[in-house]
């Protein structure tokens, strides 16, 4: 037999921890925001829909909740959801990198190097980039 049980969250189902996520979701907790979205990426308690795990993505991003920012440039960077957009992306990466997001840093320092090298610029110049 199997467990659907959510351990994280107090042992609840997946379908019941999410809809607590989403209450709280809606009444502005980044925190709720980010963890709903990525239950909506994975269709974990919810439907599997990029769209509305964009949305809950980019609300909590906009609270300056760090792992939303970072987890908004992965978005951007994979293109899942978003246009591909690699500005887009390292400005959210950015903005979680100032407030201690090592993985960002990385992100945001992986990002850099692949724009400045060799094969970087000419991913650019094929894309018509400067």
């Amino acid at each position: 037999m199997t467990d659907d049980r959510n351990k994280p969250m107090g042992g609840l189902t997946w379908e019941e921890s999410a809809a607590v996520l989403e209450t709280n979701a809606q009444q502005g907790d980044a925190r709720a925001q980010r963890l709903l979205a990525m239950r909506y990426l994975r269709g974990r308690g919810v439907p599997k829909d990029v769209t509305i795990a964009v949305d809950w993505m980019q609300l909590a991003a906009q609270q300056h909740f760090a792992k939303a920012q970072r987890g908004l440039g992965e978005l951007y960077e994979s293109g899942l959801g978003v246009v591909l957009d690699a500005a887009i992306a390292s400005h959210w990466y950015r903005l979680a990198a100032l407030q201690g997001d090592p993985v960002a840093s990385d992100h945001l320092q992986r990002l850099a190097q692949a724009h400045t090298s060799p094969e970087g610029d000419s991913q650019s110049t094929q894309q018509g980039l400067p």
